[in-house]
């Protein structure tokens, strides 16, 4: 990963390892992203079962580290009972204002929930069925935050929401490679509307390339290469 904030002014970068482990007969994943890199560091967990024919996130956990500021949150998903246990604890960049989040959602009948984990294998394998528009929807859990929160606001404590997810596909003009945009402005303060995420997916429907354009000249690049491209 490559992050640039503030117009190129502040520059990290983060080798990383991701391992992953999905029995399909079983009905069971387990996936987990470690980086970490001068100033910077990540740690992304998590597990989920076949349901319904789906993948579904079991569990999650992340942390994330830029300079010191620190974001972690635990996601527990109780399927029989239809609630997620949701918590989450970050600073913001600039004035190290705390965000805090310890609530418990629950899931209305029929509706997909997905981490960004379980997303992915659901459209590599062929198990996240298509909207009329061609779209791929779903829902995640994440901070309820206004719409008009700024970098460094905060209120202290904050309930969750389910939010949705639209990935909005087409191809690359140049390689033919299927992309998706999808609206950033629901899960990040840094977000702007006019500027939506990109991602390239490789042939084999995994993602390899992850783009994001956000506030302040910040760009996030996110690149996935597989062990032979790394080796070569």
């Amino acid at each position: 990963m490559d992050a640039g904030i503030l117009y190129g002014m502040l520059n990290y970068h983060l080798d990383g390892t991701l391992t992953e482990s999905v029995d399909r007969v079983g009905g069971r994943y387990d996936v987990t992203i470690v980086g970490e890199g001068d100033g910077i560091a990540n740690r992304i967990e998590s597990s989920g079962v076949l349901r319904e024919g789906r993948w579904a996130p079991r569990e999650s956990h992340s942390f994330f580290s830029v300079r010191g500021r620190e974001s972690r949150s635990d996601i527990a998903y109780d399927w029989a009972r239809g609630t997620i246990e949701y918590r989450f604890r970050g600073e913001t960049f600039f004035l190290r204002k705390l965000r805090v989040a310890d609530d418990v959602v629950a899931v209305p009948e029929g509706l997909h929930v997905d981490d960004s984990l379980s997303a992915t294998l659901n459209y590599a394998d062929e198990r996240w069925a298509q909207a009329a528009d061609g779209s791929y929807q779903t829902h995640v859990i994440r901070r309820k935050k206004p719409d008009n929160e700024g970098l460094d606001d905060a209120q202290g404590t904050y309930r969750a929401e389910l939010v949705p997810l639209a990935l909005k596909m087409a191809a690359d003009p140049a390689s033919g490679k299927p992309i998706a945009l999808f609206d950033l402005t629901r899960f990040s303060s840094w977000a702007k509307r006019s500027e939506p995420g990109r991602i390239t997916f490789n042939q084999d429907k995994r993602p390899e390339l992850v783009m994001l354009d956000m506030m302040l000249g910040t760009k996030v690049r996110v690149e996935l290469r597989s062990p032979e491209l790394r080796a070569s």
